[in-house]
């Protein structure tokens, strides 16, 4: 029973999905389309090639390939591809053979006819190539998709292509994009790399440049050949550092040395008198720089005197802070907000002079945290610069100072951001020491005088960033002002 114009229309649908290659008779000319349902696998277009010349009566008059999927006018009996009777109503809804007004309700999807064409004997698409193979309009594409003579594409993305059966030989031989070893180094290349290699590679074979006896060397060994075997090699006589410009063959360099000795012995003793006249000479250069040295030492503590540490911190009212601090009314005092260097990070000290913790009664415990600060967003972070805290001893002979001293190494680990990482209120959580001092050794030394104790701290920006150059605009020398932070 044929089946109306809807399912004709569905198996177009149908036939859009299956790549159709052109169609030639047996004669070579272009009479039609053909093939089967799958094209996984075809690369290239293909003819249908068939046995006998094509009958009129398997072409589409629309598109002129053979039936695909026809379809019949029930009006004339004519039939064209299902593929394209939709643009056959669109335009004109006629038979473009007879002129016949088609109606869509009366089309009909025409399977047998399908039958009959998909019988229609072929050939190969490739018996050019030498390809035997002949069999039927249905059974066309499962035979393409395997004949090694379709041509293919390199899998390794060499942009080669030839036919599937040399696809081994190329692979193995051919393709620039294959691994190989030189076979000098045996290192492990691509092959379009390989002449490249060969420039630089240390095994490679080169010939010797003054065409001796031996002659290829490897790249590596070429000077040591020189040097010590080649035979029409010039050499320098090895006094030509001390004054000698001899030049010339092993034999003859030889000889030379032979003849030169007196001349070579006055050489090196003029060479001796003129390493003692620079010798002197240097030693009289460092005496300079060590006194210039010394110069510049004294303007660096200079320097660190007048900007002095980060912080000092004078606590006063000792005892009622401690005794405070005992009670338990006020168990931590702070400091006032510091900053590192200008534009630098913002901190301040916490200090629990009656200890903090389980170390609470030991210790006294100091602590660092920081602070939200104006130039936060110029910063990096986390925060990674070491602390060193300082408990001043106030002897009056200066010399005779013992200071309390401990160091705080920040580890900017993922961990430890809620202590380093930039402030999101107005400080962050302390971190520092829990037992910066003994309670005991606070009281024997002058660490409490008048009633007042003195801490310090230190920043060390040894690695310190730099903020990024600041370009000022207008007329000048277009110099930069650079910030450290």
């Amino acid at each position: 029973m044929p089946e109306p114009a809807a399912a004709a229309n569905d198996a177009a649908s149908k036939r859009s999905t299956s790549p159709m290659p052109p169609v030639r008779n047996s004669s070579g000319g272009a009479s039609g389309r053909g093939g089967g349902g799958g094209g996984g696998g075809i690369t290239e277009e293909v003819d249908v090639v068939f046995l006998e010349s094509l009958d009129k009566k398997y072409e589409c008059p629309v598109c002129g390939q053979v039936l695909r999927y026809p379809v019949q006018f029930e009006e004339c009996g004519h039939r064209c591809c299902s593929s394209c009777l939709p643009d056959l109503l669109r335009v004109a809804p006629r038979c473009p053979i007879d002129q016949q007004t088609i109606d869509k309700d009366k089309v009909y999807a025409d399977k047998a006819f399908q039958k009959e064409t998909d019988s229609l004997g072929v050939k190969c698409s490739f018996f050019e190539r030498g390809c035997n193979w002949t069999g039927v309009l249905s059974e066309l594409m499962s035979h393409i998709e395997g004949c090694d003579r379709m041509l293919t594409t390199c899998p390794m993305r060499c942009g080669v292509e030839f036919q599937k059966r040399f696809l081994e030989k190329h692979r193995l031989e051919d393709c620039p994009k294959r691994d190989i070893q030189c076979q000098f180094c045996e290192i492990g290349l691509v092959a379009e790399q390989e002449a490249g290699h060969l420039e630089t590679c240390p095994k490679f074979l080169v010939p010797c440049p003054n065409k001796c006896k031996k002659k290829e060397v490897a790249r590596e060994m070429m000077q040591e050949h020189l040097e010590n075997e080649c035979m029409r090699q010039d050499l320098c006589c090895p006094f030509s550092t001390y004054g000698c410009d001899f030049s010339g063959r092993k034999k003859q360099l030889k000889e030379h040395i032979a003849e030169k000795q007196l001349n070579h012995m006055e050489i090196l003793c003029s060479a001796v008198k003129q390493g003692d006249k620079n010798q002197e000479k240097q030693q009289k250069q460092i005496l300079e720089m060590e006194k210039k040295l010394v110069g510049v030492e004294r303007r660096v503590g200079g320097l660190e005197n007048l900007f002095g540490p980060q912080l000092v911190w004078r606590i006063d009212n000792y005892q009622e802070k401690l005794a405070e601090a005992k009670a338990g009314k006020k168990a931590t005092i702070f400091s006032p907000p510091f900053l590192t260097n200008r534009h630098g990070y913002k901190l301040a000290l916490s200090a629990c002079l009656y200890g903090d913790g389980k170390f609470r009664g030991q210790y006294m415990s100091l602590f660092a945290c920081i602070c939200k600060g104006e130039n936060d967003a110029l910063l990096a972070w986390p925060f990674a610069y070491k602390l060193t805290f300082q408990l001043i001893d106030q002897c009056e002979d200066v010399s005779a100072r013992k200071n309390i001293v401990y160091t705080v190494t920040p580890n900017p680990c993922k961990e430890n951001r809620p202590f380093l990482g930039r402030p999101l209120g107005e400080r962050n959580a302390s971190f520092g020491a829990a037992r910066f001092a003994e309670l005991d050794a606070i009281g024997k030394l002058d660490y409490i005088k008048d009633d007042t104790m003195y801490v310090k701290v230190t920043v060390d920006l040894e690695n310190l960033l730099p903020l990024k150059n600041r370009d000022y605009t207008g007329t000048g020398t277009g110099n930069r002002d650079r910030d450290y932070i």
